[in-house]
């Protein structure tokens, strides 16, 4: 019974801290909630099978529906009505014309082109770009030559798209672009790329200096975030023409930094994604912390991730239709 009230506890504990997300327990939620939760169903499973304890069985429900609810994965998994995003060009939807946009943190990847090579994108965001030669080559091979690139060295970031970049607005201290871009089809779409403070890897939960780390880590990005944010807000188009914010985060999909972008902004695969959700490790895709997110002139209709040889992250793809 002790191991079942340390279980049940566990599920309380838990279940408070992803809903309120406290930043002094941010080193417990940087995990996803299901890491948690087996530990919780394989106490109960052993109490189960050791002891024959009839609260085990409930414990595992509690905890199973607990994944269902709250776990991130999950909900792209159970999207089985939602046609899945391909290679080549974006279906038509709806007889409207559909905006393709990637999100992409190339940093190990062999060719980034060969990465974006059949998707046929229309906005492409780069983070940590190995070399500023690859971005030519995208403009050659992929746009044909009609499209246009900002590249930042001091941010290692790059912004691609079909038609013109225009109007860049500079981001202080931080890796973060602000371009207008008017694309191919005459319209024009203000674009963000991000790329927020490095993730805390101190994983020594039994250490103070762990919690510490993450609870200080996790207020740093939300300090960068809101940075980029409150310029974009200022200094740009915005809200006058659709807006994309993409990245890499940095955080995972639970993190409370989202929760700056969340009155004005749509995350596009929590929306509609289809398939595995987790976008890091490549490997092994443990954590979602690349994102496209649009404004309410944005309609996101098709979201989906994509692994690609020896890069760490996968590439994250959004199809969007402008709202009338």
């Amino acid at each position: 019974m002790t191991m079942l009230g340390l279980s049940l506890a566990l599920h309380l504990f838990t279940v408070i801290l992803y809903i309120r997300l406290p930043s002094r327990f941010a080193a417990f939620t940087v995990f996803p909630i299901w890491v948690w939760a087996s530990l919780g169903l394989l106490v109960a499973a052993f109490c189960f099978i050791v002891y024959r304890a009839r609260l085990s069985l409930t414990l595992v429900l509690i905890w199973t529906f607990t994944i269902l609810l709250l776990s991130d994965e999950t909900r792209s998994l159970g999207r089985l009505g939602i046609a899945p995003l391909h290679h080549g060009p974006p279906e038509p939807h709806a007889g409207s014309q559909v905006l393709r946009v990637i999100t992409f943190n190339c940093a190990r990847a062999a060719n980034p082109v060969e990465a974006i090579r059949g998707l046929q994108p229309d906005i492409i965001f780069l983070q940590e770009v190995p070399h500023t030669y690859l971005l030519k080559q995208v403009i050659d091979q992929l746009f044909n030559g009609a499209g246009d690139y900002r590249y930042s060295a001091e941010k290692a970031c790059a912004i691609l798209v079909r038609g013109n970049l225009n109007s860049e607005i500079q981001v202080p201290r931080y890796r973060s672009q602000i371009l207008l871009a008017e694309l191919a089809n005459g319209r024009s779409v203000q674009l963000l790329n991000v790329h927020l403070q490095p993730a805390a890897t101190n994983l020594r939960l039994f250490n103070r200096s762990c919690w510490q780390e993450h609870s200080h880590n996790r207020r740093l990005r939300q300090i960068e975030l809101f940075y980029a944010l409150s310029i974009l807000k200022q200094k740009s188009s915005y809200p006058r023409f659709p807006t994309l914010i993409a990245g890499d985060f940095n955080a995972p999909a639970n993190d409370v930094v989202y929760r700056i972008l969340e009155p004005e902004f749509t995350n596009a695969f929590a929306e509609v994604g289809t398939g595995w959700a987790n976008t890091y490790h490549r490997a092994l895709p443990l954590l979602r912390i690349d994102h496209i997110y649009s404004s309410d002139k944005l309609v996101p209709i098709r979201a989906r991730t994509f692994k690609r040889k020896n890069s760490d992250h996968r590439l994250l793809v959004a199809d969007f239709v402008f709202r009338n």
